[in-house]
């Protein structure tokens, strides 16, 4: 799939700027360089979910040791409803909005593809 700013700029800038002035830079440069795997939407609840591909592979003892686990779910103002959620690696995982506004149709576009 495409890459995450090029398929939700506004989204993306808002999210980068937010975590950046929060103390999570290294998060935003996750965000500002996240490629999608896949995007959900649910219109009963008018929300949309975006995977995107791990920043980066795990070491053997990371996967086979450690084991890869939910990490932190981050409520980030933007015009959005926005959470993202990071694995125990502060690795991103998705982006969840639960107020989609005037993406809500690129959500559902590439949800179909």
């Amino acid at each position: 799939m495409s890459s995450l700013i090029e398929s939700f700029p506004s989204l993306v800038a808002e999210l980068s700027q937010q975590l950046r002035g929060a103390g999570r830079a290294p998060l935003a440069d996750q965000i500002d360089s996240a490629a999608i795997a896949r995007v959900i939407f649910d219109d009963s609840a008018n929300a949309g979910y975006i995977y995107v591909q791990p920043s980066r592979d795990l070491n053997v003892v990371e996967a086979n040791v450690m084991g890869v686990r939910h990490g932190d779910t981050i409520e980030v103002k933007t015009r959005y409803w926005t959470i993202v959620d990071t694995d125990n690696f502060d690795r991103l995982v998705g982006i969840e909005i639960l107020a989609p506004g005037d993406i809500k149709d690129e959500l559902r576009r590439y949800a179909d593809a």
